[in-house]
């Protein structure tokens, strides 16, 4: 008797170490991270109450459906959730807007975060009391968004991207524009360029109007009619269509356009360029917030706190974002392509004067009233 006794004392022993190690196994990394007791408690409980609501959702714009499922499975690893559904939605600033309204007015909403560059839609949101209040520990961070005043004090800081000037140098060779090296915004006002040019529709389009704003602001409503009547550039509604024209040489300079595609279209071997003219570029906020009818509140403010934390913001990087980070330290794959965001030159811009409506309004009439838009 006294041998089986020992067996299964053993066993005990030996099925009671197994678990502890299956439960330090299961320890989420981001704990080993945190020195301090209060915050280490505070992350365990949301982690016990993210497991219970076992599901999150996000839906946003730039970030792309694959760099999205990387980001999601960093967050999963992490925070030790593996068992957590977590889906992306990707989706064009103007729709994603319609739909989140659209469930915002049925009371049915589904989505924990929204994540896209809409500054005054965001101020609505805010205003009618539709973003829940959360201050992340993370947030003193973004010194840099809140140096560029793109943070609102306990719902959201901002990432950023901005447009810039993309051109295929060896098309514009073969359509006869020949040393074309531009450093001005007013470099792309050159005859030469004459229906080579594309141009993002601002009457249209929520994003690039502010960009418009800041070009006005720094060379004069004049750059547009010189733009119309030089260059008479094509509208295009999305920044692939425009992408893809450079890449194929069909129209070989678009106006507004950013690193991500540039890195696409150099992956494939075409060798473009991106430039940063040298009166300024205009910072587009990006940020993430919390819905305050979050189906998965506490989910919620774990991924906020992983996208605004130094592993997080790495990770979207690292995913393929190609963002201006708020926060210092981030590294760009290609800090020619994507220098710092301290490094670039602002034009200095204003969201709650710069973007309001009456400004937005403003430029769209201006692009009109230069023939640029209908």
């Amino acid at each position: 008797m006294r041998g089986w006794s020992g067996l299964a004392a053993a066993a005990g022993v030996c099925l009671c170490l197994a678990t502890t190690a299956a439960a330090q196994e299961r320890t989420p990394p981001v704990l080993a991270d945190i020195n301090d007791a209060a915050e280490r408690a505070r992350v365990e409980a949301l982690i016990e109450d993210a497991r219970k609501e076992r599901h999150f959702s996000w839906i946003g714009v730039m970030i792309l459906p694959e760099q999205g499922r990387k980001i999601l499975a960093e967050f999963k690893r992490y925070y030790g959730l593996d068992e957590l559904s977590a889906e992306y939605t990707y989706a064009h600033t103007g729709e994603l807007v319609t739909r989140v309204e659209q469930l915002l007015r049925a009371k049915r909403n589904s989505f924990d975060v929204v994540w896209t560059i809409a500054w005054p839609w965001y101020k609505d949101l805010l205003m009618r009391g539709e973003l829940m209040h959360y201050s992340s520990p993370h947030y003193a961070a973004y010194t840099l968004s809140h140096q560029a005043r793109l943070s609102m004090d306990g719902y959201w800081v901002s990432d950023a991207y901005t447009f810039s000037p993309l051109y295929n140098p060896a098309a514009l060779e073969a359509r006869g524009v020949k040393g074309f090296a531009p450093t001005s915004w007013k470099d792309f006002t050159d005859p030469r360029l004459k229906g080579l040019v594309s141009i993002s529709d601002m009457v249209k389009s929520t994003s690039s109007a502010p960009t418009g704003v800041g070009i006005a602001k720094v060379l004069g409503e004049k750059w547009f009619h010189d733009l119309a009547r030089n260059v008479q550039p094509v509208l295009y509604a999305q920044t692939a269509q425009a992408r893809d024209w450079v890449g194929s040489g069909e129209f070989p300079v678009t106006l507004f356009n950013y690193a991500k595609d540039a890195t696409i279209l150099l992956k494939r071997n075409i060798k473009v360029r991106l430039i940063y003219p040298q009166e300024g570029v205009v910072l587009l906020p990006f940020a993430p917030a919390i819905l305050k009818s979050a189906p998965h509140p506490a989910t919620a403010r774990l991924f906020i706190d992983f996208v605004r934390s130094a592993r997080g913001a790495q990770t979207v990087m690292d995913a393929g974002s190609l963002l201006f980070f708020g926060r210092p330290g981030v590294k760009s794959p290609d800090p020619e392509l994507l220098p710092p965001w301290e490094n670039l030159n602002l034009i200095p811009f204003d969201w709650e004067t710069d973007g309001s409506p009456a400004s937005i309004k403003r430029i769209r009439e201006v692009f009109r009233e230069a023939g640029l838009g209908r």
